[in-house]
């Protein structure tokens, strides 16, 4: 694709054999001794193949008033204002970063509008001689049940023995079927009994830190009041980089035994007729739930215990440096299926973020009745493995990765305040209904997860919960092969969001291609399928990725400025972008004057105010040396020659 701008600030587009979404182009505007003023990115923005152009300046530097550019000697003036101008009314073009230049648009917000709930309270939390005491006064109306009227995920797997053994195989056996739902439940073999170490652990007494979930105000009054006093506090920078904006109040510590009698205390009262507890079932729950969020009468709190730290309190799954000599526990020590030991084996490439604890490390969530999992989407859209250790059943919805697009766009019509603050969308905690996102067309199903099964949540599906009692679940992520495009998808939205990543995707990339290079068959053996050959996974994804940085090489680095990069450089910690968050880990620019301070390749204009000339820039691997690697993993070149 040519693209050409002339001093009209008219656009030309040429297609000449455009094979790649992910082409980055430059805006040459005249001699580029200077560095080039921008970029655009073609990109796809959804799963239909609709392609679009984004404008990325590269420059916070640019005067307001004119950029002089040199070409063959000839100085002309270009007005920028005229230009930023011109870029806003050509439709094709997504000028993200323009916006920076200018105040944000805020007429359309509310400042002044009241978040006050006046709904009664229908529980009481706390007295004068105990804070972790309830009086629930509110109580189960049937006949006003809200239950979403939504289809139960028909994905429910039933491993054999044989099948059970090797837990990433099996999730290539069901993907095909089970990721058209977003979400599937698995249910072990009869003989799956692992000891439930919960029970002896220190987790019994030790001490957690638990949040109020007000559910009665999950459809969006708590996210639009959070909205209302970030915007009026106009701090977003700094509260980007810091706590949770959004946030729910902090409750009580409490051990797990104070815990079970106040979860299992509500749920008698609340559930109760004139005293009389009335027997019901998780569908009776759901109705009620759904009531509470979408036409409340009662302000209803609950407390949860959310992503808390195995590591710390003790995992449900038993750890060999506890038992080593229980013949029972260490058959279970080494299942696949221990979430302390699934993102360490071959099939998951978190393995190879060795330093990243915790990413491995498994995380417990402890509910009640009502304790709610908000709709979210994993971050860098990984897997999610979830088990469901004792307790009450959990009810989960899920939302096919393919129609993530049209959620976020439900998610943005009922919070236009986000229009201008896209760096708070991922923060939202609200909880639509099923029902809701029904009616625009996008597809729900319903999971309900039983004690003992897990719930696998496949890579950009939006999902959500809640639980119908006490219960102790653990979760991990996963990064199996088929997850790579999505990990790079989402790096390069994390870097249009100016959003900081939880793993460096280009290391992972990196440490699996190094593995299957040095030895295809070996590395099959291990577990790893589907990984080399013309069509493998790794091949396709190390391919997009070199391409990608081959045109931002081409077009935005002199080649006489260009180093090798050391190889601990973002090894001891991981090296990001100064200005997007992005990972540094393949290249990165920098300039002498400031030894510590690094970007990616599309903002090194902006690391300071020395000339263009000042900047290096460092690759870990030449282009020349990443095609090596394709054509081994793909059978061309022998291994030997590896680098």
């Amino acid at each position: 694709m040519v693209i050409q701008l002339l001093l009209n600030h008219d656009i030309i587009i040429r297609k000449k054999g455009l094979k790649s979404w992910n082409s980055v182009l430059t805006i040459e505007l005249g001699l580029a001794s200077s560095g080039p003023l921008g970029l655009l990115i073609l990109s796809e923005r959804d799963d239909r193949g609709t392609f679009c152009l984004r404008f990325h300046w590269t420059t916070k530097e640019l005067p307001r008033s004119s950029f002089q550019a040199h070409s063959n000697g000839i100085q002309s003036d270009i007005d920028v204002e005229k230009l930023q101008k011109s870029v806003k009314q050509r439709p094709w073009i997504l000028d993200d970063q323009l916006g920076s230049l200018e105040k944000p648009d805020t007429n359309h917000l509310n400042k002044n509008i009241s978040m006050e709930n006046t709904l009664p309270k229908g529980v009481i939390r706390g007295c004068p001689a105990c804070n972790n005491c309830q009086k629930v006064i509110a109580s189960w109306r049937p006949e006003e049940s809200c239950r979403p009227s939504i289809d139960y995920t028909h994905a429910a797997f039933l491993p054999t023995e044989e099948e059970f053994k090797d837990i990433y195989q099996y999730i290539a056996k069901i993907r095909p079927k089970a990721e058209e739902y977003g979400i599937c439940r698995i249910i072990p073999p009869d003989s799956w009994k692992p000891p439930l170490i919960i029970q002896g652990n220190k987790l019994e007494s030790c001490r957690f830190g638990t949040c109020v979930q007000q559910i009665d105000e999950l459809k969006d009054v708590h996210s639009k009041r959070k909205l209302n006093e970030i915007i009026q506090r106009e701090n977003l920078m700094e509260l980007d980089h810091g706590p949770n904006g959004f946030k729910f109040e902090c409750g009580p510590e409490l051990n797990m035994r104070a815990f079970k009698a106040y979860a299992e205390q509500f749920r008698q009262q609340y559930f109760s007729k004139k005293g009389i507890f009335t027997q019901f079932k998780h569908g009776d729950v759901e109705g009620e739930y759904w009531r509470i969020v979408q036409n409340p009468t009662d302000q209803i709190q609950v407390l949860s215990g959310h992503n808390l730290e195995a590591k710390v309190l003790g995992s449900g799954f038993p750890l060999p440096s506890l038992h080593d000599d229980d013949d029972n526990r260490t058959e279970y020590m080494k299942s696949h299926w221990n979430l302390n030991k699934t993102p360490t084996l071959p099939g998951c490439l978190l393995a190879f973020d060795y330093d990243n604890s915790a990413l491995l490390t498994p995380r417990l969530d402890v509910g009640m009745c009502f304790s709610s999992l908000c709709w979210k989407v994993e971050e860098h859209h990984l897997y999610s493995l979830r088990y469901l250790h004792l307790g009450a059943s959990r009810i989960l919805y899920g939302v096919p990765g393919k129609y993530r697009l049209k959620c976020e766009a439900l998610l943005k019509k009922t919070f236009p305040e986000l229009s201008g603050h896209r760096e708070l969308f991922h923060k939202l905690v609200t909880q639509l209904s099923p029902s809701t996102l029904k009616s625009e067309g996008i597809p729900v199903y319903r999971c309900v997860q039983h004690p003992r099964q897990f719930v696998l949540i496949f890579p950009g599906a939006y999902y959500s919960g809640f639980d119908t009692g006490y219960s102790i679940s653990e979760s991990v992520n996963l990064a199996t092969l088929d997850w790579l495009p999505h990990g790079q998808l989402t790096v390069e939205i994390y870097s249009e969001l100016h959003r900081k990543t939880s793993i460096s995707y280009d290391r992972l990339l990196m440490e699996g291609v190094r593995h299957a290079a040095k030895s295809s068959w070996d590395f099959r053996m291990r577990g790893w399928n589907n990984a080399c050959g013309k069509n493998g996974w790794l091949t396709g994804a190390l391919k997009s990725r070199v391409r990608q940085e081959g045109f931002k090489r081409e077009f935005l680095c002199n080649a006489s400025q260009s180093r090798k990069m050391e190889e601990d450089f973002g090894c001891t910690a991981k090296r990001e972008c100064i200005v997007c968050f992005y990972d540094l880990y393949l290249s990165a620019a920098g300039c002498p004057c400031s030894p510590d301070k690094y970007s990616c390749l599309e903002h090194s204009k902006q690391i300071c105010t020395c000339p263009w000339s000042s900047r290096f820039f460092l690759f870990r691997y030449d282009i020349g040396e990443l095609n090596l690697l394709i054509d081994t993993l793909e059978g061309k070149v022998s291994p030997k020659r590896v680098i």
